[in-house]
């Protein structure tokens, strides 16, 4: 483990910025994002957990595919410079984990293929990332439902513990272990520091709420399909998208062209979700999921079941966006329980 005195950290993160874009906390507006960072005094380490989910650093909201000219295609210009991301929350760290299962790893069960998503691996495999652990979790929190916790280090090539007087930077990854160890000029943790990351996760562990019993939730949704409850949970939702749309996991994307058909143009992927009715409209004007209830219940499945079924893992992390950001204080979590106690 290394020891960046806080006063040096403006000091680190330009060395990080010599040979890779960094991307980290930062103040938009009102609301808080990760930013490309061009000036490491514009970093704000304080920021919990940003509103906006880091997703977007690998999967743009709108992101140009390629170019086009008659039958030609012409590659776009990218930044070719590897990513580091700097102050990830853990829940945010697994969530790129779990995106790259889609996006990267373009495997899942019992053995199918998929296809390799080029856009995301030229950004997510060459990346490094600092995972910042959360000494004192919000009330929305709930990493600790799905077997994590605030000082859990998945997902991360580098955790990164704020004691108030340094950060000390633990590698976790063998890419983290090659970068932190190819660091010069920075000296090592001390006995007190490992004392005070000791007392700052048992404390933080503490805050967390009592974790709730996950286990079948998978069967539970399938066997609640077509059962009232999403009746009762759906008369709730206005279907807004919001909490798909801040999700750190949800990846659903259209994909458009814009330009002149079969002459100039390009063609872009732009997030969508399946909250919204058109997103499963068929040409013919039919639409599996007209109702309300039915596009809720997508989103759940896919969370819980389908995810699952596909990589053995949920496709949440607990890391409370949602619940914050509902206009109609729709919880995730109370909808967990509401499942898990319903009658099959």
């Amino acid at each position: 483990m290394i020891r960046i005195e806080k006063e040096r950290i403006d000091e680190f993160i330009r060395t990080l910025m010599e040979t890779r874009a960094v991307y980290a906390p930062a103040l938009d507006g009102k609301n808080t994002m990760f930013a490309p960072v061009e000036d490491p005094a514009g970093i704000d380490h304080n920021i919990f957990n940003t509103d906006k989910s880091p997703k977007e650093i690998f999967f743009p909201h709108s992101e140009v595919l390629f170019e086009y000219e008659g039958e030609e295609i012409k590659k776009v210009e990218r930044d070719v410079r590897p990513i580091v991301v700097w102050g990830l929350r853990g829940c945010d760290a697994r969530s790129l984990r779990l995106l790259d299962k889609v996006f990267g790893s373009a495997w899942q069960k019992p053995g199918n293929d998929m296809f390799e998503d080029p856009y995301w691996k030229e950004k997510y495999d060459d990346a490094i990332i600092f995972g910042t652990a959360c000494n004192e979790p919000r009330s929305t929190c709930f990493c600790n439902w799905f077997g994590s916790g605030p000082h859990d280090d998945a997902g991360m090539d580098v955790k990164v513990v704020d004691t108030e007087e340094a950060f000390i930077l633990d590698p976790v990854s063998e890419k983290g272990k090659k970068f932190i160890g190819s660091l010069k000029g920075w000296a090592e943790a001390t006995k007190k520091d490992l004392a005070t990351i000791k007392a700052v996760r048992e404390k933080a562990e503490g805050l967390m709420g009592e974790a709730f019993g996950m286990e079948g939730i998978a069967e539970k949704m399938a066997d609640l399909f077509f059962k009232p409850v999403w009746d009762d949970i759906g008369a709730k939702c206005v279907n807004c998208g919001a909490c798909a749309f801040i999700c750190s996991t949800c990846h659903c994307f259209d994909v458009q062209d814009e330009g002149k058909k079969g002459k100039k143009g390009k063609r872009i992927r732009i997030w969508d979700t399946c909250m919204f009715p058109l997103f499963t409209k068929e040409a013919s004007g039919h639409n599996p999921r007209d109702m309300s209830k039915d596009r809720l219940r997508q989103r759940f499945m896919h969370k819980f079941s389908y995810f699952i079924s596909n990589y053995d893992e949920h496709l949440c992390t607990g890391c409370g966006r949602c619940v914050s950001v509902c206009p109609v204080n729709l919880d995730i979590r109370d909808v967990v329980r509401a499942v898990m106690t319903s009658e099959a």
